[in-house]
């Protein structure tokens, strides 16, 4: 039976590794001899005291020790003793293994009950050293580069629990084993008091470079399979084993000068990892979910071991010591597992589009910077206070003009005009309907992003990125379906957040015009069939009613009332954005150019407290009431004023006209057809009229519920 393992296994397995390791290097470290005192080298021979506390408290700081004793052995002390990095300091093997012998002697020593320091002036101080160092004097980049090791061995894990059936992550693994070795391993040796036993600290020393080794070799195969494979798979083995066969010559005394032994080949490789990388690059130019993977690589290796290499690792090739900051240093392998382990498991490829230039130009920015002061205060031998300052002058002057250059060349984007785009969308929306507006609208997104693909889709509520950034689905909207594009750019990039908002940006446009449009469109039916609903139900029966009567001179005003009539349906005078002063307007209008010329005088008066929109058969019955009444006032009340009073609530309307005529007998009112007509108009309006008639003229009264729809 063949017994597969779960990423759950693969993580519990790797956690418990990672822990267990850990724990056996802070033993390790732990269970050395402590004097409680802190070294600085001296000028020429000796160590100075910097710090003093338990067992050695009582030495002053500042002391220059010259020599320890202790079980019958003795030795002076010397600056190399607190060589930190051997790797970096030491330029040949014989001085490192005489160093060794030194650092064993030393720790010989200190396990002894009791040691005694010899100063610069000839003073002795006794000190029994404690058993163990307790943690709270280790300082703070030990613990810094064991959470390296664990960490980057976590990461590598997780992923290649996910992962495990691709060769980038089983190297990724076999990178995060390395990290899990040389950077605790050095977490040992360079926080320690004063010495370690000699074969302790060559296997520290040694394993250190192995791990490293292993680190750049594993990064160099996966260059050869990630993202793409560009070597058979014996490629990637051959690579781990040369190194590690480099590491076998230097350990058999092949090589003298340990600077070069143990720099050259893993600089080598760095530097492998650059040529590499560019072919990837060159093979992934129509893959953009592989280049933005890339590019995640690129990114965390570029700002992690390239920063470890250019600060630590060259300026020891020129003699500097950089030792101290070594510690610290470590903390930069993080970005590569950080970035690697994003690229692997693909998090977010689409999404490092964005910043990936800026972040590139701003780490060339740096390089400039320091490779300037580099130059200036060790080939020109000028003082660092000069180098620094000509190094930012000469940055500002050379590099970030040809910056701003290839800023605005191949990173800037051009921007998209908004104009043309919305131009675009007003002329697909006002196509005429026998057009394809799909068709219409897949070239405007044709035209933007550039995709290889158009495909329909369904069920897209919102733009989103989809595949990796290989696929934008935009939502449709009415007469135009939804749609996924796929292959941004011709199959050069992958899709963006800001393609995601310009998507939903056009989606809206789209939307809000094919709205407009549509309501537009519903505004012209709404029209059309309240005229045919007014004119069927007010017109039609009016001129109906002038059809049949048989006096001209009732029929043509009849039919004058009607044309009235018509205009306002046309001009839709109860509009709701209309008030009811201005839904009349043009009968006060009439009403007040025929009284004028009959030498009538007025007043117009309207009282508006409503707010609910008055029904259109309303109107008219008013308007009707109105003109008859303005009629008979000219033709037989013999009156010289006339009050028009109009008062609305949401409730009713209310209608009174009164002229100080002569009056008229009210009992065979609606014996004409005028006002028997304008009684039919009201009883149809579910209104009442009255008519009150005194020696100084006559009232009519009108009244309309308004409380519904007529």
């Amino acid at each position: 039976m063949n017994f597969k393992f779960t990423p759950f296994s693969i993580l519990s397995a790797s956690a418990v590794i990672g822990l267990l390791a850990t724990i056996t290097y802070i033993y390790l470290a732990t269970q050395q001899p402590w004097i409680g005192l802190k070294f600085i080298g001296g000028k020429e021979d000796g160590i100075v005291v910097t710090h003093a506390s338990g067992p050695g408290e009582a030495i002053p700081t500042g002391s220059v020790l010259l020599n320890v004793t202790g079980n019958n052995k003795s030795i002076n002390l010397s600056p190399i003793d607190l060589t930190i990095e051997p790797d970096g300091t030491l330029p040949t093997y014989r001085i490192y293994d005489e160093f060794l012998k030194r650092q064993g002697l030393i720790a010989t020593i200190l396990r002894s009950s009791k040691i005694t320091f010899t100063d610069i002036n000839g003073l002795k101080y006794t000190v029994t050293p404690e058993k163990s160092r307790p943690l709270g004097d280790f300082p703070v980049s030990f613990w810094t580069q064991l959470i390296v090791g664990l960490f980057a061995w976590l990461i590598s894990s997780t992923v290649f629990a996910f992962r495990s059936t691709e060769t980038s992550a089983r190297y990724l693994l076999l990178s995060g084993a390395a990290t899990l070795t040389f950077s605790p391993f050095a977490s040992i040796y360079n926080t320690r008091e004063l010495a370690l036993p000699e074969m302790l600290f060559k296997v520290l020393s040694d394993g250190n470079f192995l791990g490293g080794s292993i680190f750049t070799a594993s990064f160099v195969a996966l260059l050869l399979y990630y993202p793409k494979h560009i070597a058979p798979k014996w490629a990637g083995h051959t690579v781990v084993m040369l190194f590690t066969i480099w590491f076998l010559l230097q350990q058999i005394d092949v090589f003298t000068s340990m600077t070069f032994a143990r720099r050259f080949l893993v600089m080598l490789g760095v530097f492998s990892t650059f040529f590499l990388a560019g072919v990837q690059w060159f093979k992934t130019r129509r893959l953009p979910d592989a280049r933005a993977a890339l590019r995640w690589f690129l990114l965390s290796w570029m700002l992690g071991t390239c920063l470890f290499w250019f600060f630590i690792l060259m300026p020891q090739m020129f003699g500097m010591d950089t030792s101290s900051i070594m510690g610290y240093s470590f903390s930069l392998f993080l970005l590569v597992y950080g970035g690697l382990a994003f690229g692997i498991m693909r998090y977010k490829l689409f999404a490092l589009d964005q910043w990936w230039g800026s972040i590139i130009l701003w780490a060339i920015t740096v390089f400039m910077l320091v490779l300037f002061d580099l130059l200036f205060l060790f080939v020109l031998q000028l003082p660092r206070n000069m180098s620094i300052s000509l190094a930012l002058l000469a940055s500002g002057l050379l590099w970030l003009p040809l910056r701003s250059i290839l800023w605005s060349r191949f990173l800037q984007k051009p921007e998209l005009n908004r104009n043309v785009l919305f131009e675009k969308i007003i002329n697909i929306v006002l196509s005429p309907r026998n057009q394809d507006h799909d068709d219409l609208w897949k070239e405007l997104l044709q035209a933007v992003f550039e995709p290889l693909q158009i495909k329909s889709t369904s069920n897209v509520t919102s733009s989103r990125i989809e595949n990796d950034g290989l696929t934008l689905s935009i939502p449709g909207c009415g007469i135009i379906g939804d749609y996924s594009l796929e292959y941004a750019n011709g199959g050069r990039k992958l899709f963006t957040l800001q393609d995601v908002n310009l998507a939903d940006e056009l989606a809206t446009i789209l939307k809000h015009t094919l709205e407009s449009r549509s309501s537009y469109e519903k505004g012209i039916i709404e029209e059309r069939n309240r005229i045919s609903r007014d004119v069927h139900d007010n017109i039609g029966a009016q001129l109906m009613s002038a059809l049949h009567n048989k006096s001209p001179e009732t029929k043509d005003r009849m039919i004058r009332e009607t044309l009235c009539d018509l205009r306002d349906i046309v001009n839709d005078a109860s509009r709701k954005n209309l008030s009811f002063d201005e839904i009349l307007a043009d009968l006060r209008v009439e009403t007040v150019e025929r009284l004028s010329s009959s030498e009538i005088g007025h007043k117009w008066l309207i009282k508006d407290e409503g707010k609910a929109a008055v029904p259109q058969q309303i109107i008219h019955t008013l308007r009707s009431i109105i003109r008859e009444a303005i009629s008979n006032i000219i033709k037989h009340s013999k009156a010289r004023s006339v009050t028009i009073k109009i008062k609305r609530t949401d409730e009713k309307i209310s209608l009174e006209i009164e002229d100080d005529g002569i009056g008229m007998d009210v009992s065979g009112i609606y014996s004409g057809n005028g006002l028997a007509n304008i009684r039919s108009r009201v009883t149809n309006a579910n209104g009442t009229l009255e008519f009150i008639s005194n020696d100084i003229g006559l009232k009519v009264l009108a009244e309309f519920s308004t409380g519904k729809e007529i």
